[in-house]
């Protein structure tokens, strides 16, 4: 399957149409839409397009996304057996108040009288950062852990209200095209984007405040900002 804007207008037979459907045979290829695809220009345009293995079993039909001003397709095809969606897997370290006073434990029993009779700077601190490093990785070790990458928990029932009430907005605004609704649901656009920026600085505040220590902080809001 092959979707996407291939900026070939499939309401024409132009010459382009035509290289591209060669094309495609060699893959057995075929392409679904034949309805226009955006209906902001004039004339109407289907430059957005499915294509798919040669097939009678599909039903495909177009609906407005309240993001563009080209409409989504949706098409629902036979016999398409569904990959399990796979949890990213990413490692963080053990980091607790019992691997924090072993690691202490650990460093205050150490002999650093090599590193301090070593006359270059170098060796002595290269001596001093694999005696710091071995202990380190023996107290806090890596664990493989799973998390959901459209996780997003800033995102509270009041703004998923907000994103449905924009998107209402903006199907208003699609059909009628008048100058003061458009400007109601800029400025309503603006508002929203100013709540979602706050909840977020308020659940990473909160993040920091729960936390104990500070390297603990740092790996929950560094995997935070990847997740999202």
């Amino acid at each position: 399957m092959i979707c996407g804007d291939i900026n070939i207008n499939y309401l024409e037979n132009c010459k382009k149409r035509q290289q591209l459907e060669a094309l495609l045979q060699t893959c057995n290829l075929i392409g679904t839409i034949s309805f226009p695809t955006c209906k902001s220009k004039a004339p109407t345009t289907a430059i957005g397009n499915i294509f798919i293995t040669r097939t009678k079993n599909y039903i495909i039909n177009s609906q407005i996304n309240g993001l563009s001003d080209h409409e989504v397709q949706i098409i629902m095809i036979e016999h398409i057996v569904l990959t399990k969606q796979i949890n990213n897997i990413t490692t963080k370290r053990d980091i607790n108040d019992q691997s924090i006073l072993e690691f202490q434990l650990l460093l205050s029993h150490e002999n650093w009288k090599e590193i301090f009779m070593e006359d270059d700077a170098n060796t002595s601190f290269n001596k001093f950062l694999n005696i710091y490093l071995r202990i380190f990785h023996s107290c806090f070790i890596k664990k493989c852990t799973t998390f959901n990458t459209i996780s997003k928990p800033w995102i509270t029932k009041g703004i998923k209200t907000s994103c449905n009430r924009k998107r209402d907005l903006y199907l208003k605004v699609w059909d009628n095209n008048e100058m003061e609704h458009k400007l109601y649901y800029k400025h309503y656009c603006k508002i929203l984007s100013k709540v979602i920026k706050e909840a977020k600085k308020l659940y990473y505040k909160e993040v920091t405040t729960k936390s104990k220590n500070e390297m603990k902080i740092h790996g929950i809001l560094y995997r935070k900002k990847q997740v999202n």
